[in-house]
């Protein structure tokens, strides 16, 4: 199969594009490089995809490359549900915005995809209050764009990023995907909703079979995103001997539904391959920690306290347990990494991580 993915040089992204190459899928990669984190960043996580698909790195030394690649590729290795199998796709990247519907249509056109992964979007509930214009061209129009030209080229298979903040604030029971109230408090949350319903909309009128994976997260594990994203924040803060403010309606106490990356992965291969017109399910760990339990793990993978205060939670944070037994019943889903194991290995890549990464100011 032929896969474009969308963000392939985000976290995510980058992980899933390795992932199909190495179970035998071709990878059209497209990416914009939005500077909500690093360009180099993103460059090394191409370099990783470019080393499965065909030895050789494109844009930094491959002695920066091959250590952190050893390790991500020995846990990769390790995951049976993720393990390579002899043959490995090609890899195709395309640097382009996918809110330019001539770019959009050209790449379609010249790669002539089998199946979209959609995972490309402006991220995080804070910057989504300072700009949601901002988010709403990108994370809308640019989702139209890509289902218009499957629409229009044939494309029958379409899997949508999207994400826990539809559910809003719901700590009161867990929600399943059936809950009819969705209730998005930021505008981050309002246009994966928005993304939700224009999927809906073109697997009825335009036959495209498509398959939402509301992604619980926050996704962490090896070169997860620096930018807003606690748990590496806390291991850069504490690595550079510097305070992390905490932020969240019940300070230590309060609980999130993280889940490690090979377990998203894992899921989103599940949702590519389901055949159905539509259909929405959680992917993610299924059970909440504390911000607590986060902070010990790290303390004892980097034999290092780290240094934090407390601060008011931020406006759109929003707490919820969410329900994965659809998944499981379905698709076969079964995340499997246990927090204390996937903190480890996430230490142990920032480690690994040539100095640039490691000394960055602005995560």
């Amino acid at each position: 199969m032929k896969v474009l993915v969308t963000g392939a040089a985000g976290f995510i992204g980058s992980y899933i594009s390795r992932a199909l190459i190495n179970r035998g899928d071709d990878v059209i990669g497209i990416d914009n490089f939005d500077d909500y984190y690093p360009r180099k960043s993103k460059e090394f996580n191409l370099d990783l995809v470019y080393l499965i698909a065909e030895g050789s790195v494109k844009y930094l030394p491959e002695n920066e490359t091959m250590p952190v690649f050893e390790k991500i590729n020995s846990f990769l290795q390790a995951d049976t549900r993720l393990r390579s199998r002899d043959i490995k796709g090609k890899f195709v990247f395309e640097e382009g915005n996918m809110i330019d519907e001539g770019f959009v249509r050209k790449s379609f056109e010249k790669n002539k995809p089998d199946a979209v992964i959609h995972l490309a979007a402006k991220a995080g509930v804070p910057s989504s209050l300072r700009d949601p214009t901002g988010y709403v061209k990108t994370n809308m129009v640019g989702t139209a764009n890509l289902i218009e030209a499957c629409r229009d080229l044939g494309i029958k298979k379409f899997v949508f990023g999207s994400s826990s903040t539809v559910y809003g604030n719901r700590e009161d029971r867990k929600i399943h995907e059936d809950d009819d109230i969705l209730h998005p408090e930021s505008p981050y949350g309002a246009t994966k909703v928005g993304g939700e319903i224009f999927c809906y909309t073109a697997s009825k009128v335009y036959g495209i079979k498509t398959t939402v994976c509301r992604i619980i997260g926050p996704i962490y594990g090896p070169l997860q995103r620096q930018y807003g994203m606690f748990m590496q924040r806390a291991i850069n803060f504490t690595f550079n001997d510097r305070e992390i403010s905490i932020y969240g309606k019940k300070g230590l106490e309060t609980s999130k539904n993280s889940t490690y990356i090979d377990d998203l992965v894992y899921g989103l291969l599940l949702c590519l391959d389901y055949d159905k017109n539509f259909d929405v399910f959680n992917i993610g760990s299924g059970e909440a920690q504390k911000i607590s339990d986060w902070i010990g793990e790290i303390e004892k993978a980097m034999g290092k306290k780290v240094k934090y205060t407390v601060v008011e939670a931020d406006k759109g944070d929003v707490g919820s347990s969410v329900d994965i037994a659809k998944a499981q019943k379905i698709l076969g889903y079964n995340p499997a990494m246990q927090l204390s194991q996937g903190v480890k290995r996430q230490v142990e890549t920032f480690l690994l991580m040539p100095d640039w990464y490691k000394n960055q100011k602005t995560v």
